[in-house]
């Protein structure tokens, strides 16, 4: 497992520097407070494709591609369309409030810690097309963990499971909890080539406005 720890990770990419203008964002979004302060060469690096979404209060910054197209706490990789039935995809970043109230994570984040706790809705091995039944997990072991903190100052833990499947198959999944406010985020199954947006999308998160209205 390797483990990753805040004291590793330089000051200056846990802020966020949100330029005047530039985002193709939501006419709505209003940005928040802790942004403005880093200066554009120190702070948490943003293109004019990027751009910020705001879900509750809760701001961050969608790399270039990624789309809201679901719902507002369901965030697409690029190129990934809706689920079954036209819900959240199992392969887009989801935003959970009241994590631990609603029974997905312990409230002192220890089930990141826990090999067997990588279950969250939707994070399950393939179906089995020439069956038609769902493959079994057979194995799953924490292959990351570790911590930073987030662009307002709030300190998030996070696992990486890697999930063995009936007949030798495996899957990624992941989860993020910032204790302090009991928000979760997680992607029920990665896709390789967005993991790094994954962790981005995570890691510019801004929670100044979120706790004033929560």
């Amino acid at each position: 497992m390797r483990t990753v720890r805040a004291a590793a990770f330089p000051l200056a990419a846990a802020v966020l520097a949100v330029p005047a203008c530039g985002f193709g964002a939501p006419s709505q979004v209003l940005p928040g407070l802790a942004h403005p302060m880093a200066s554009a060469d120190s702070g948490f690096h943003v293109t004019d494709e990027d751009t910020l979404h705001d879900y509750n209060g809760i701001n961050l910054v969608l790399p270039a591609g990624w789309h809201v197209d679901i719902a507002d706490n369901c965030l697409s990789p690029p190129g990934v369309v809706p689920g079954p039935g036209g819900g959240c995809p199992a392969t887009a970043l989801r935003i959970r409030p009241d994590a631990s109230a609603d029974g997905i994570i312990d409230s002192g984040g220890a089930d990141l810690e826990d090999p067997d706790r990588w279950r969250r809705p939707w994070a399950s091995c393939p179906q089995d097309p020439g069956v038609g039944e769902q493959i079994r997990a057979e194995d799953a072991e924490i292959t990351e963990h570790g911590e930073f903190v987030l662009v307002s100052g709030e300190q998030a833990e996070y696992s990486e499971w890697t999930v063995t499947c009936t007949g030798g198959g495996s899957f990624r999944t992941r989860a993020w909890y910032v204790a302090e406010v009991d928000l979760e985020f997680d992607v029920p199954v990665m896709l390789d080539d967005a993991a790094d947006g994954y962790d981005a999308i995570v890691r510019s998160t801004d929670l100044s406005r979120y706790k004033q209205i929560s």
